[in-house]
């Protein structure tokens, strides 16, 4: 009888994957398929469990494409999953990959992906939107490294900790081919937090501040109410739609002794819930196939191929932002005016002028392959050669279409088109020798390494004006060449590396490593770093004192190391560079705003990390928990001059700016409360908390100002916010009231009475998830949630949608609940022509418990299916972010800023709440046939 396995809970620090078996399973059978789950990629070498030193977490492939996530990717699909692991789903657009930290990694530098950690791709490295774009169905494995045993092994790129992707690759057998497919739609959930006033709603408060003398307009006649009535609509139903998603993946896997293959097909799609727009569309490929040639040699060859295309609006979270418009844009505002234009709106933008009119389109495709040779010498000394490379193709149009209002509104009522495209290519070649030798109880082994890698970057914009038609957008057919911009950049790491391990029956495990990196990006004298690791592990339940029956596995390790990070570092930024452009008809050049620094060096990380794995009662209960201490030195960030002009700094360096300091704790646990060949019920948690304080600073700093509302400062969390503090209302004069400094209170708003906010910062103290599996007979059920608490946003959203100054716009009903009479409490200030001033009142904690899957499903087996030739058919049905618990007003998780306004360090993440797109609820059903 056939019968397909998925790994039941083969560890909980070393493996998260879940478990869903057939109806009948031989016990024999299932110990086999734990014993090969139970080997993990460590770094660049694959150990056994039980030979494990280091702080790693897995989740199985299966695992993740069984929870039938939608296009937004692996990275979401990893929440919850893995201690340690924070992931953040900033925004609901189809294909937008969340934030992901690994044990508190702090962004508060202005380049993309400085706190990313480093994602490892079969030995190939990647961007985070890269890694995203890897289909789940094609993953064996991810693998998380968190201390320094694990990660030091990177050396120069791992202090943000690493995730190490194992794709799937062919077995020995008859091939095995496998359908996968979903359908299903997605929506944005009903606000619960805040609901947006009607029609005669709007018009009372308007009435309300004309009364008080705040709006200039006199209060609405009888006449005029009538005639605004009539128009009451919910813009939400003008932008918005439900989205449709569906997924198709066809694979094949198998192989003889001689050769194994893997290959599969997949597109999936998601149109977003924004109307008349294409949203997301994915295509892929791959191929992975080795070769054994003789006794001693083995070739292997990997390729894979992404494109993607999405289409979509520009987003700037002010007025140009489509969900902007949903909660500001006037109830009794109509789309169109009487002759059929745009209403221009009290916006002064139409938001489906801009949907029709300005368009974004962006296609990517990558293409990343690798061949590899492989020589044994004898049993236990083999040489493998590797040569890989990533091949990144970005193009994209921006399009204000000729004739449109918005285009006149910009300032070029004849149109605009904007052609881009980057080209990014990352080489690896890699040599290595790996020994392994067994005498009696005693293993050793030991790794050497000399690794190059190169990435190279070229991008080329140009935008012409005066378009031919609102419908012809080739850049060719515009007839005004306005701008062209361009650069190329250059990268280089050159790597030697040596890894030795000892292992005494199991029972003593010893591990080191060390690796010299270089890089282009620093300056002439730091260009080179050494990189170390020592760990240890005793197996106390190996000991032949040791007598406790509900124990099977009592192991203690220690680790001790350093890494490093150049991430936050850009091309060039080591040296004085030149811009050029035009001075009247005349080509010119001059200094850039960005000050070379010819002494930057490292941002390095030492780290310990002491751990315990505990496994009783018969493998039914795995244990483990991590205490851990991180110890970041030299950060880097843009420091500005104290040279002003202009309302802003004219030049900023790059310098290595303090030292931060996490220590934390995680813990993860699984429990197989019931296992037969027909009933399986397993429960799963883990958790991460974190405190972290800022040590030191530059020169003789003792704070930093990183956005205005987020500073760092000695002794303090990172990011921890500084305001004024506000002390409420005065219930006899409706006056707002605040905090001076020296904890006296005043009328007066000054912000100079801004104030740090201990325990107050964008950085949670603690998050991780829990969820449940269960099956009986043919049926399962599957159900995850994450959660986090001790993080703050500004929530400016909130602020602005009660702020009675901004009586043009709608506004939450919320509103309503000022001051009026002496003796109010709870209420917002009287309404003044100032507003709401800036102050920890819409503070807000982030903490949430989010009920992000759920997922039933029936797998009808061979017997079942009798004469039909298939193996088995599982049919499911899914439910994505169901259900949302929180204190904050709207989803904490999108509580960030725009993604440029992130990426260009305007804002820290997770600083500000603003309009961002939302987390969609998704429903989905599937089916799975294994041929």
């Amino acid at each position: 009888m056939n019968v397909k396995l998925r790994v039941l809970t083969a560890g909980v620090l070393f493996f998260t994957g879940q478990a869903v078996s057939a109806q009948t399973t031989k016990k024999d059978t299932v110990t086999k398929v734990k014993e090969i789950g139970e080997v993990v990629l460590v770094g660049v070498q694959k150990k056994k469990k039980e030979e494990i030193t280091q702080a790693v977490s897995v989740v199985a492939g299966d695992e993740l494409s069984r929870m039938s996530a939608s296009s937004t990717g692996i990275t979401n699909m990893l929440q919850g999953k893995m201690s340690g692991l924070q992931v953040s789903t900033n925004s609901g657009k189809p294909g937008e990959p969340g934030s992901i930290r690994i044990r508190g990694a702090i962004n508060v530098s202005s380049t993309l992906g400085a706190s990313d950690p480093l994602f490892v791709v079969d030995g190939i490295y990647m961007t985070q939107r890269q890694f995203n774009s890897i289909p789940p169905s094609d993953i064996e494995s991810v693998t998380e490294l968190k201390d320094a045993a694990s990660t030091a092994v990177y050396g120069a790129r791992a202090a943000n900790g690493v995730i190490v992707i194992t794709t799937k690759r062919g077995k020995s057998g008859k091939p095995n081919i496998v359908y996968d497919t979903r359908f299903g739609f997605a929506y944005k959930p009903k606000d619960i937090n805040f609901t947006m006033m009607n029609t005669s709603q709007k018009i009372q408060f308007e009435n309300e501040m004309s009364n008080l003398g705040l709006n200039p307009n006199p209060v609405y006649t009888p006449q005029e109410t009538a005639k605004l009535l009539a128009k009451d609509h919910d813009w939400s139903k003008d932008i918005l739609k439900n989205s449709s998603i569906q997924y198709h993946n066809l694979s094949v896997r198998g192989g003889s002794d001689k050769n194994s293959y893997f290959a599969s097909l997949g597109y999936d799609s998601d149109s977003g819930i924004l109307q008349e727009l294409d949203g997301f569309k994915r295509y892929n490929a791959r191929f992975n196939f080795d070769q054994q040639v003789t006794d001693k040699i083995k070739l292997g060859f990997d390729f894979g191929i992404v494109n993607v295309k999405t289409q979509d609006q520009r987003f700037s979270y002010n007025a140009l932002s489509p969900f902007y418009s949903i909660y500001t844009l006037n109830p009794y505002e109509t789309v169109y005016d009487a002759d059929g234009s745009f209403n221009p709106t009290s916006n002064s933008i139409n938001p489906i002028d801009l949907r029709r009119n300005e368009l974004t389109t962006d296609w990517r495709t990558r293409i990343n392959g690798q061949i590899s040779g492989t020589y044994e010498f004898f049993k236990g000394l083999t040489f493998k050669s590797t040569f890989g490379n990533i091949y990144d193709l970005r193009k994209n149009k921006y399009v204000v279409k000729k004739g449109s209002e918005i285009a006149a509104v910009y300032g070029y009522p004849d149109g605009s088109i904007r052609d881009t495209r980057s080209d990014f290519w990352s080489y690896v070649f890699n040599n290595r020798l790996d020994f392994s030798k067994s005498f009696g109880k005693h293993k050793l082994g030991a790794v050497a390494m000399f690794e190059y890698t190169q990435e190279e970057f070229g991008s080329l914009s140009a935008t012409k004006r005066v378009m031919l038609s609102p419908d012809v957008t080739d850049i060719g057919s515009a007839a005004t060449p306005f701008a062209i911009t361009g650069n190329t950049t250059s990268t280089r790491y050159v790597s030697l590396l040596g890894i030795v391990d000892y292992n005494y029956d199991n029972r003593y495990l010893l591990s080191g490593s060390i690796r010299r990196d270089g890089n282009s990006r620093l300056g002439r004298d730091n260009k080179y770093g050494n990189f170390w690791s020592a760990s240890i592990a005793w197996n106390l339940a190996k000991e032949s004192f040791f007598d406790i029956p509900f124990f099977n596995d009592v192991k203690f390790r220690y680790s001790v190391g350093t890494t490093g990070n150049v991430a936050a570092l850009a091309d060039y930024q080591n040296l004085i560079s030149i811009v050029s452009g035009d001075y009247g008809t005349d080509p010119t050049a001059g200094p850039s705003n960005v000050v070379g620094n010819k002494d930057l060096k490292w941002e390095s990380k030492t780290s310990q990390n002491l751990g315990v794995d505990l496994v009783m009662f018969k493998n039914r209960i795995k244990l483990s928990a991590e205490v851990f201490k991180d110890d970041r030195k030299d950060f880097l960030y843009a420091i500005p001059s104290t040279q002003y002009e202009g309302g802003g700094y004219l030049f900023s360096s790059i310098t290595n700016a303090g030292n931060i300091q996490i220590k934390g704790l995680e813990s993860e646990l699984n429990i197989d409360i019931i296992k037969n060949n027909n009933f399986d019920w397993s429960v799963r948690g883990n958790i991460s908390m974190l405190k972290y304080a800022v040590k030191s600073l530059y020169g003789s700093n003792t704070q930093l100002s990183l956005d205005g509302y987020t500073f760092m400062s000695v002794d303090m969390e990172p990011t921890i916010f500084k305001m004024v503090k506000s002390a409420g209302v005065d219930s006899q004069t409706g006056e707002a009231l605040y905090y001076k400094l020296d904890g006296s209170i005043t009328n007066v708003y000054s912000s100079s009475d801004a104030q740090f906010l201990h325990g107050k910062s964008t950085l949670p103290s603690a998050y991780g998830g829990f969820g449940t599996t269960f099956r009986y007979k043919g049926f399962d059920l599957n159900a995850d949630f994450s959660f986090q608490t001790g993080g703050y946003s500004y929530n400016i959203m909130a602020q602005n949608l009660v702020d009675f100054s901004a009586y043009n716009q709608n506004l939450s009903t919320d509103a309503f609940n000022y001051w009026r009479n002496p003796g109010d409490s709870n209420v917002l200030p009287a309404p003044t022509v100032n507003g709401i001033e800036t102050t920890d009142a819409f503070l807000q904690k982030t903490d949430f418990v989010r009920f992000r899957s759920l997922e039933v499903g029936y797998t009808f087996d061979k017997k079942l299916l009798g004469n039909i030739p298939v193996n088995s058919v599982r049919i499911y049905g899914s439910g994505q972010n169901l259900a949302l618990w929180t204190n904050f007003t709207g989803d904490p998780e999108v509580a960030v800023a725009s993604e440029t306004q992130v990426n260009n360090g305007t804002f820290v993440p997770g600083a500000i709440n603003l309009y961002n797109y939302p987390t969609t609820r998704t429903f989905l059903l599937g089916l799975q046939v294994n041929f």
